[in-house]
């Protein structure tokens, strides 16, 4: 049991998911404008390996990951340190996730194990698998059973694959701010009926 100075409330679900599916749009606008100034700078198009790239779409995704990372497990922490004493490493928990996540994604390519396009089923497993077990190293110290949380955050991001095939889209970004957050969301309602709150008297 965790003894905390406030009782968690009814709120606390719904803000879970609205402020993830918000990350996504500002994440995206960051994006843009990060990229914007990189392209001022350096031109439309870059050279890697002698190889020429859109600018744009090239770096798109090496700002877009570590931004909606910082961005999720920030709002994420200001959420939940009301609540759970010692969150202060949520953010720093959320962002090694999503990178771990997708280093595992990329480096069967990296690595030549197979061709062809990514798979997005495969991606969107091994990135809730990677988020859920960063953030329970630190929810497992404060909350009895938190191993659920690991197969909320596979489920979550297991249902993507079921809604967006092998393409990420607008929906699929869409989907991207919802459906992780929303299968947490029911995980965090479960397990934070443990967490009894301090009386006014100290008690």
């Amino acid at each position: 049991m965790i003894i905390n100075h406030d009782e968690p409330r009814w709120a606390l679900y719904p803000m879970w998911i609205i402020q993830s599916f918000f990350c996504i749009p500002i994440a995206l606008l960051l994006d843009f404008i990060i990229l914007t100034i990189i392209i001022l700078i350096v031109g439309d198009y870059v050279y890697v390996n002698g190889v020429r790239h859109i600018t744009e779409d090239y770096l798109y995704m090496y700002f877009f990951i570590p931004t909606i990372s910082l961005l999720t497990g920030a709002f994420q922490s200001a959420l939940l340190r009301r609540y759970l004493p010692g969150v202060g490493g949520w953010v720093l928990a959320t962002t090694g996730g999503w990178l771990l996540g997708i280093l595992l994604v990329l480096a069967p390519d990296w690595l030549n194990w197979r061709n062809g396009s990514l798979n997005l089923d495969l991606a969107f497993l091994s990135m809730g698998l990677a988020i859920g077990i960063a953030q329970w190293l630190l929810l497992r110290r404060r909350l009895s059973h938190a191993g659920w949380w690991i197969a909320a955050n596979v489920a979550g991001w297991g249902l993507l694959s079921v809604t967006t095939g092998n393409t990420l889209d607008q929906f699929g970004l869409l989907a991207l701010g919802l459906l992780p957050a929303s299968v947490t969301a029911a995980a965090l309602a479960l397990l934070m009926k443990q967490v009894i709150p301090i009386q006014p008297n100290g008690v």
